[in-house]
């Protein structure tokens, strides 16, 4: 699809911190790109594109929890307090400020992040698999229902106007079946405001769940997601 004004509509792109830094402090020329920063650390000049941070809080939001009839606050509230850590949950953090459960200081050298899992109604999820049941719903509910107007439509029109994107955060793992690391929601950013979210995720994430269907109850079924933002911009 190309613009109006005749130029080549812009691509979007998820890249690593230090690449992103490096483009938006001017150490290498940044073209006519538009620089998305959704980290935490991200400086006053992005604060506007932070409620794309899965640690985003809005007292207001009612986020749909994925397996549980409940709500939160924000996407890492819910990652983290269905987080299995010494057997037990922490559903209590679904409405209040997220924090990672264990705390950094105390992921001693026995921790293990890939071995990480996740309860989702009576099931309990390895980390891939929590992904794709618990994270993209709850992301996407966001981008479809909570992300302010102002900000889909800056970068929609950037990207209209023939600018590429570049979305960037705190982590470098592109990759949602990669469980070594954490998964960068810029990945999710790029393909959604890209166009591409069917084949980069909504496909993927069915080829995963019919591979792995003993992950699955009839009582646990697959969370749908909120897609509808995402169809009228891209008018699917």
């Amino acid at each position: 699809m190309n613009p109006g004004n005749g130029n080549p509509r812009g691509r979007c792109h998820a890249v690593s911190r230090s690449a992103g830094t490096r483009r938006g402090n001017g150490e290498r020329d940044s073209g006519n790109c538009l620089m998305v920063d959704t980290s935490e650390a991200a400086p006053a000049s992005s604060r506007r594109f932070r409620a794309m941070n899965p640690f985003h809080y809005e007292q207001s939001w009612r986020i749909p929890v994925p397996g549980l009839d409940r709500y939160a606050c924000s996407v890492e509230a819910i990652w983290q307090s269905l987080k299995i850590v010494d057997g037990q949950v922490a559903l209590g953090m679904l409405r209040g400020l997220p924090s990672k459960r264990p705390p950094e200081h105390e992921r001693r050298e026995a921790f293990s992040y890939e071995a990480s899992t996740l309860r989702y109604g009576n099931r309990t999820l390895d980390l891939v698999s929590a992904r794709y049941l618990i994270y993209l719903p709850a992301y996407l509910h966001v981008l479809d229902r909570l992300v302010p107007d102002s900000v889909v439509d800056e970068i929609t029109g950037a990207l209209s106007s023939g600018r590429d994107v570049l979305f960037y955060d705190w982590d470098d793992n592109f990759d949602i079946e990669d469980p070594r690391a954490s998964f960068s929601h810029s990945a999710v950013l790029a393909a959604w405001f890209g166009a591409d979210l069917e084949e980069r995720f909504v496909e993927r994430r069915e080829r995963w769940l019919r591979n792995h269907a003993r992950t699955l109850t009839p009582e646990a079924a697959p969370e749908p997601l909120q897609l509808d933002r995402y169809r009228h911009l891209h008018h699917r």
